[in-house]
């Protein structure tokens, strides 16, 4: 009896949260499309790692998702825009450059060079977001945050990469997943590492 509870539970858990992530990927297309797309995707994909931020310190049973997920969309638009083409351009910027290392310099420094600062600029997109659901920071502030997150949070970095790719793995066996849920999934593991490395880095600044 004790055991057909339990399965009774956890089949209750899997499928609210199967719910919860349709419903979290069903707003991110609306409130991208909201945005004209070009402005919307990244307020959007920012409220998506809000309200599951929210998840991990509240309880998914406190948040009510529709309610913080749109008043984040619309608090955070300008500066969501900002750190997310920031990252695009960036990221744009340095894989032009190292094609064109490739294709004419062909410089081993010079490549090795990019790929440090590609790691750099990776390990930056992974924390910039969450940085900007846990804290009330200027612009530049959110991205010398993200950066020094990373190089003070290796392990955590490295397991929000691992997760990540994890993830895309489960896509490609699963193709629906992508569909139905694809941009709540991979998020939570970048939330969650995220999350456990911006504590510790408070826990240390505590104790200083």
């Amino acid at each position: 009896m004790r055991e057909m509870k339990g399965i009774i539970k956890g089949s209750y858990v899997l499928g609210q949260t199967i719910i919860d992530g349709l419903y979290l990927q069903l707003l991110f297309i609306l409130y991208a499309l909201k945005g004209a797309v070009l402005f919307g995707v990244f307020p959007a994909l920012a409220a998506v790692f809000q309200v599951i931020y929210l998840f991990f310190i509240r309880g998914k049973e406190y948040v009510k998702i529709r309610e913080e997920y749109g008043q984040f969309y619309r608090k955070y638009f300008k500066m969501s825009n900002y750190l997310g083409y920031t990252m695009l351009a960036v990221g744009g910027f340095l894989t032009f450059d190292l094609q064109v290392n490739k294709t004419y310099i062909q410089s081993a420094i010079v490549h090795y060079g990019l790929i440090l600062l590609f790691i750099l600029f990776l390990g930056t997109c992974l924390f910039v977001f969450p940085v900007l659901c846990r804290y009330e920071l200027t612009y530049k502030q959110y991205l010398r945050q993200a950066v020094t997150l990373f190089f003070t949070n290796l392990t955590e970095a490295i397991a929000m990469l691992v997760g990540t790719f994890v993830i895309m793995a489960i896509y490609v066996g699963i193709p629906i997943l992508l569909i139905i849920a694809g941009v709540p999934l991979i998020i939570v593991p970048v939330m969650w590492f995220a999350l456990q490395g911006m504590k510790k880095t408070e826990a240390r600044a505590d104790t200083l």
